[in-house]
């Protein structure tokens, strides 16, 4: 996986520093973002192999960054993982509608986060 570009958004500082740090020391050049705006600008810069974001954020909630990659040609085909304490099934079910591949739910672990992205990248 030497090389895949993860972005990780998440407004809980902690949360983000350890799951960057967790995904770096697997060998993916990973990138915080704090809300879905700060991603949105992130993914201009460079756009990543894989996005996990959580959905309940300020300025831009993890619904609207979905919708706002999802509609852009240039950043649709980027897989969506979900990491949200939302309970609902609902939830769930609308981010897998808009375009996210796959919901894991908090307070999941790292080995389900680092499963899901086994799951959706290809093996390099």
């Amino acid at each position: 996986m030497e090389g895949k570009k993860i972005l990780v958004v998440d407004d809980t500082a902690d949360l983000l520093k350890n799951i960057v740090q967790v995904l770096a020391m697997e060998g993916y050049e990973t990138t915080a973002a704090v809300n879905g705006q700060d991603a949105v600008n992130k993914v201009m810069q460079s756009v990543p192999d894989l996005v996990i974001t959580d959905l309940l954020m300020p300025v831009m909630d993890g619904y609207t960054l979905i919708e706002t990659l999802k509609s852009n040609a240039a950043w649709q085909h980027i897989p969506i993982i979900v990491f949200s304490a939302k309970p609902e099934q609902e939830s769930k079910d609308r981010v897998l509608a808009l375009g996210a591949v796959r919901f894991i739910r908090k307070p999941g672990t790292i080995e389900m986060i680092l499963e899901g992205i086994n799951e959706v990248l290809p093996s390099a």
